[in-house]
């Protein structure tokens, strides 16, 4: 899938969600709770693709995203990934590949 990713964007590929170890159902508030909490832990995110104004960033680096810019992230369904859209300055570091 060819796409171009405009402005100061940033896609991030969003971690599997660690599967349940139990068979409950869980009802959409607690998941969502959950995955807060999961977020929280999510330190070394890989960068999927950049926008065109994106400057310092690239394709493969690790970064560090805000805790309250992921909560605001937008979800992207790529086929059957799912990438994350912030801006560039929401990303307080950058490990560079």
């Amino acid at each position: 899938m060819k796409f171009k990713l405009r402005g100061n964007r940033v896609l991030l590929d969003k971690p599997a969600k660690p599967e349940p170890k139990t068979d409950l159902i869980l009802n959409e508030d607690v998941e969502k709770e959950q995955e807060k909490e999961m977020m929280k832990k999510w330190t070394h995110l890989n960068v999927f693709a950049v926008g065109e104004d994106v400057k310092d960033i690239t394709i493969g680096d690790k970064v560090y995203v805000r805790t309250q810019a992921l909560h605001n992230a937008e979800i992207i369904e790529f086929g059957e990934d799912i990438k994350m859209s912030v801006k560039d300055f929401d990303i307080a570091i950058v490990w560079e590949q």
